[in-house]
């Protein structure tokens, strides 16, 4: 009876063992993480490392784009521009100077057949309101505009408006010589413009066209729209021989 009680007893003394030897085998992190740290004070154990609000918050806000500064235009391309439009200016305001005297010779021919020859002399008195130096000024404008030359990229634009500003001063120039020779010679100068009449001012206006596309493509490429608003080359200032001849 005793002898079964110390085997019963030693094989409860082996079974306990077994499971002190197991259970330190599966359970090694438990273990360790239970342990207390080094020295045995918890309350000194470092605090876990928490991620920075500011990342989070900046993962999960869209950044804006960063904002570049608008790059200046040449200033070579500026200060050709600049030089133009003062040409161009001077050349739609001297076409206006012939006006009123070219609308007074329309005018007259138009009712030669219906007055008498002393109302027609007064009526062409009227074209005596054209510049005396108006062949004079044109040839210092076209001289003006040669005074600034353009940067490569203006060289097709400064190419195409010569050719318009040459035109039109030889068109000008013809028109206005025929005004003044109408105050003594009417007929002389009907023919001289119907001489004019559907080819010189047909090609005025097509370099006119030409050359306003060619200064557009300069303000567009360079973005340069908001240092000349309104910048456009255009047409005769209604001096357009058609008025006269008809079609």
């Amino acid at each position: 009876m005793n002898q079964k009680v110390a085997l019963i007893g030693a094989g409860v003394l082996v079974i306990l063992l077994a499971g002190i030897l197991l259970g330190r085998h599966l359970f090694p992190i438990t273990h360790r993480e239970a342990s207390a740290p080094p020295g045995g004070n918890v309350l000194l154990a470092p605090a876990p490392q928490l991620p920075d609000t500011n990342l989070l918050r900046a993962e999960g806000e869209a950044q804006p784009p960063p904002q570049e500064t608008p790059k200046r235009p040449p200033d070579d391309i500026i200060d050709y521009l600049r030089h133009l439009q003062k040409v161009e200016t001077q050349r739609q305001a001297m076409q206006r100077d012939l006006t009123p005297a070219f609308n007074a010779f329309v005018n007259a021919v138009a009712m030669r057949a219906t007055i008498e020859e002393e109302e027609m002399q007064r009526r062409m008195s009227a074209v005596q309101q054209a510049p005396q130096d108006y062949s004079q000024k044109w040839a210092q404008l076209g001289q003006f505009f040669e005074t600034k030359q353009p940067p490569p990229a203006c060289q097709p634009l400064h190419e195409s408006y010569r050719k318009m500003l040459a035109s039109t001063i030889a068109y000008m120039t013809k028109v206005y010589l025929a005004l003044q020779q109408a105050q003594t010679d009417p007929n002389a100068a009907l023919q001289a413009l119907s001489q004019m009449q559907g080819t010189a001012s047909t090609d005025v206006d097509t370099q006119i066209l030409q050359a306003n596309y060619e200064l557009q493509q300069v303000l567009d490429k360079y973005d340069l729209r908001r240092y000349f608003p309104g910048f456009v080359i255009s047409g005769d200032g209604g001096l357009n021989l058609r008025s006269i001849f008809g079609g």
